[in-house]
């Protein structure tokens, strides 16, 4: 009995040790990216939308991209992480997108919307609902392959630290 407690001793303290070092890893990566929009970061009511400016300029401070693909994808610069929670772990990623993703996964979603459904407790069916108010569609797995989508789930991966195979196609509510 004393040995079979020292193995799971023995795995539990292996799984808390990784799950520390994974929460460190998560938190150099945000001060990471901190830093990299510098201090003269995009203001906040410019995150929000409330300015009249057409189009986001960089930062101050921040070199332009260049050739640098993988800065481009990432948004560096731009997607500013906000902790609001450690216990549950909750990071808000202000910018995530821009406002040509944000227009192009519009389009692409519009047409296709279906009204937004609930379960029926009954027969397991969706039923549409007058307390649920919003529209919805999927992504399918051809449009996954376009090169502005595989950005964005690859964006998503890299900030999520979740491999792309591991999400689900990506949905679009209005």
């Amino acid at each position: 009995m004393a040995s079979s407690m020292k193995i799971v001793f023995g795995l539990l303290t292996f799984v808390t040790i990784g799950m520390i070092i994974g929460a460190l890893s998560q938190l150099a990566f945000i001060r990471k990216l901190e830093d990299s929009y510098g201090t003269q970061g995009i203001p906040f009511r410019r995150l929000r939308g409330f300015d009249t400016d057409s189009h986001l300029q960089l930062p101050r401070g921040l070199p332009h991209w260049g050739n640098d693909k993988e800065a481009e994808i990432l948004r560096l610069g731009y997607v500013k992480p906000e902790v609001l929670s450690w216990s549950p772990r909750i990071i808000l990623l202000h910018n995530f997108l821009s406002m040509e993703e944000c227009d192009y996964l519009r389009g692409v979603a519009l047409p296709r919307l279906h009204i937004s459904t609930v379960v029926d407790t009954k027969t397991g069916k969706g039923i549409k609902s007058d307390v649920r108010t919003s529209s919805g569609m999927f992504l399918s797995p051809e449009e996954r392959k376009y090169p502005m989508v595989h950005a964005i789930e690859k964006r998503i991966s890299i900030y999520s630290q979740i491999p792309i195979e591991n999400g689900e196609l990506i949905q679009i509510l209005r």
